[in-house]
C-alpha cells in the first residue's frame, strides 16, 4: 500500500486553441482559430459550438446568461494541418467578461463515432469602442504626390463617432524624433452632429525610406483657466495602425523656396484632395 509508481503518459493535442477579439463597426468579434497542426492523421468534425456570458452574482448587470451570436455555419471539419476559425459577436461589454465556450465534436474514423466535448473559460476584456480614425500623410509641396525629408508634410486624422452627435476632442501625436519632427503636437477638433470631424497637424520628416506613421493619442477636452487640458482618455479604433509611408531623399531647392505662402497653399489644397474621410 506504501509504494508509489510513476507512470509516463504521452499526450498529443488533437486541436491547438488560439482566440482573438477584432471590432466590426459597433460590434464586437471573438475569433476561436481550432488549429490541426499537431495530433494524429484523424478527420475531427465540428458539430455544433455555442459561446455564452458565465453568470455572476446577481446585483451584476452580468447576472443572466447572455449567448453570444454565431457567425459560423455547421458542421465543420478539420483534417490534418487543416485551420478553421469559430466567430461569434460578443454579446455585452466590459472588463474582464467571463464566457463559456462549448464545442461538440467527433472523429470520423471512430466506429462508432464517439462524441466529444470540450468546455472552457474565457475571460475577456471587451471594450467600449466609440470613436474610428483614418490617418494620412500628405506633401505640403504644390504638385507633390510624395513627402520629402525635410520638408512639411499635413498628418491629417479624419474621427468619426460612432453615436453621431458633436464634442470636442483633444489630439495628442507622439513619435520617434529620428524619425519625424512634430511641428504641431496637439490640436483641438470639433465632432459636428454627423458624428464627423477632421483636422491636419504639420509634421517633418526627418530621414527618408519607409517610416512608420505618427502615434495618436485622443482625450476629452477640460477647460481649465480658458486652457485646454487632456482629460481622459479615448479609446478609439486606428483604421490605419501599422501603416507606413514612403519618403523620399531631401531636395535642396525646393526646401529653400518653400515658405510661409507655400504652407498656405498647401493648407487650402487638403481640403480639395481629400473627398471623404473613410474608403
Amino acid at each position: 500500500m506504501d509504494r508509489r509508481y510513476n507512470l509516463s503518459l504521452q499526450f498529443v493535442p488533437v486541436m491547438v486553441i488560439n482566440s482573438k477579439t477584432s471590432m466590426l463597426t459597433t460590434d464586437i468579434l471573438l475569433e476561436v482559430e481550432l488549429n490541426r497542426a499537431a495530433g494524429p492523421n484523424i478527420t475531427t468534425v465540428i458539430e455544433s459550438a455555442s459561446l455564452t456570458t458565465d453568470p455572476l452574482h446577481a446585483d451584476s448587470k452580468f447576472s443572466e446568461s447572455l449567448t453570444a451570436t454565431p457567425l459560423s455555419q455547421f458542421p465543420i471539419e478539420g483534417d490534418l494541418l487543416s485551420i478553421a476559425n469559430l466567430i461569434w459577436k460578443l454579446p455585452t461589454k466590459g472588463s474582464l467578461v467571463k464566457h463559456r465556450l462549448h464545442l461538440d465534436y467527433t472523429v470520423k474514423q471512430q466506429d462508432p463515432p464517439l462524441k466529444y466535448t470540450f468546455d472552457d473559460i474565457v475571460e475577456l476584456t471587451v471594450p467600449d469602442v466609440q470613436f474610428e480614425i483614418c490617418t494620412q500623410v500628405l506633401s505640403q509641396q504644390p504638385g507633390a504626390q510624395l513627402c520629402r525629408a525635410t520638408s512639411p508634410c499635413h498628418f491629417v486624422i479624419s474621427i468619426r463617432f460612432l453615436k453621431e452627435m458633436s464634442c470636442s476632442l483633444l489630439v495628442v501625436l507622439d513619435a520617434d524624433d529620428r524619425m519625424w519632427t512634430l511641428v504641431e503636437r496637439t490640436k483641438m477638433v470639433t465632432i459636428k452632429d454627423s458624428g464627423l470631424g477632421q483636422l491636419a497637424l504639420t509634421i517633418i520628416p526627418v530621414v527618408a525610406g519607409y517610416l512608420p506613421f505618427p502615434n495618436v493619442s485622443i482625450y476629452e477636452c477640460q477647460l481649465v483657466s480658458e486652457a485646454v487640458i487632456p482629460g481622459n482618455d479615448i479609446l478609439f479604433f486606428n483604421r490605419s495602425a501599422g501603416k507606413q509611408i514612403r519618403v523620399l531623399s531631401p531636395n535642396n531647392s525646393d526646401n529653400n523656396n518653400f515658405g510661409k505662402q507655400d504652407v498656405v497653399r498647401g493648407s487650402n489644397r487638403i481640403k480639395k484632395t481629400i473627398e471623404k474621410l473613410f474608403d
